[in-house]
């Protein structure tokens, strides 16, 4: 079990170690015209030429072929031409969050606007419980930016999530503002969820993805959910922490709207404590409730749904 401290890092910082090979927006090469670009602060350049990469990429196949299964199901009177169109617009949309990503790692700028009186009404009560609080989201918009603005809770802040060091632009928004945030790595699914239930224990914030399964479908960690005319597997493991330790369990989507990133729903989910552990399928309405935000969501933001293969198949 790992446990990675990523530092804040605003404009002219530099990370402590060698910095790994990018494998995000494309290749090294175009990685690094990107960050020379928001280096020097050419946002509006580094847009269009976001634009024409995302276009090559659009017109392969295979690239396509990723989030068909989606596209079927969102757009299902869709014709050869309208499908191409709606993937394009959703990696437009996809590159264009990665920049916002990096934009906030390089420049120190975080792309916030103010959210609702209803959305803080629900960070604050959230804050308030001593046991802690799970943050629960998924692939949709401006995730990665908005796991940055998780600081304003006023305790550390826990990132639960596949650590991989080939991933440059991690290092460039899982932070906060003002402090490092805590990334515990979900390679090893046990001990990661111990350290998770620790931190809430201390009264801290754990921030958990749980739309997409690790693993095969047979998984025994997971529950099948309905999700835009089908069924998808998501994993139960914020559920079962926020029954066994009382946490405050608040589900976060957030959105690009115009440039900024704004938390579009906030929601406390209220799960009993005492739940049995082994019986996975006691948490399942619990996971249907999210799995219905989520597609409320979608519905609503059609070109902000990030998961890149075939959920309905897994």
């Amino acid at each position: 079990m790992r446990r990675v401290v990523w530092h804040p890092c605003g404009s002219g910082a530099t990370m402590q170690n060698k910095r790994p090979v990018a494998n995000t927006l494309g290749s090294r090469l175009q990685y690094g015209i990107f960050e020379v670009l928001v280096r020097c602060r050419l946002l509006f350049v580094a847009r269009m030429v976001l634009a024409f990469v995302v276009l090559y990429y659009a017109m392969l196949p295979h690239v396509r072929q990723r989030c068909a299964a989606y596209i079927d199901r969102r757009f299902p009177r869709a014709g050869a031409w309208s499908r191409f169109v709606h993937a394009y617009r959703l990696y437009l949309n996809f590159g264009q969050v990665l920049l916002d990503r990096m934009i906030a790692g390089v420049t120190g700028r975080f792309p916030f606007c103010e959210t609702d009186q209803q959305v803080r009404q629900c960070f604050d009560v959230a804050g308030a419980n001593p046991h802690g609080c799970i943050v629960l989201t998924a692939h949709v918009g401006a995730w990665q930016v908005g796991i940055a603005g998780l600081d304003q809770f006023d305790r550390p802040v826990n990132v639960v999530q596949l650590h991989n060091p080939a991933d440059q632009g991690k290092h460039y928004f899982q932070h906060g503002r003002g402090r490092p945030f805590n990334i515990i790595d979900s390679a090893d699914p046990v001990g990661s969820m111990v350290e998770a239930a620790a931190a809430l224990r201390r009264g801290e914030v754990v921030c958990l993805m749980g739309d997409r399964m690790h693993g095969t479908r047979q998984s025994g960690q997971g529950v099948d959910v309905a999700f835009l005319g089908g069924k998808i597997r998501i994993p139960v493991s914020a559920y079962a922490l926020a029954s066994i330790t009382g946490a405050e369990l608040l589900m976060l989507f957030t959105v690009r709207e115009k440039g900024v990133t704004r938390v579009f729903k906030a929601e406390r989910l209220e799960v009993p404590a005492g739940l049995p552990r082994r019986d996975v399928a006691v948490f399942q309405p619990y996971a249907q409730q999210f799995a219905t935000a989520m597609e409320a969501v979608v519905e609503r933001h059609p070109y902000q749904f990030f998961n890149f293969y075939d959920m309905w198949s897994q």
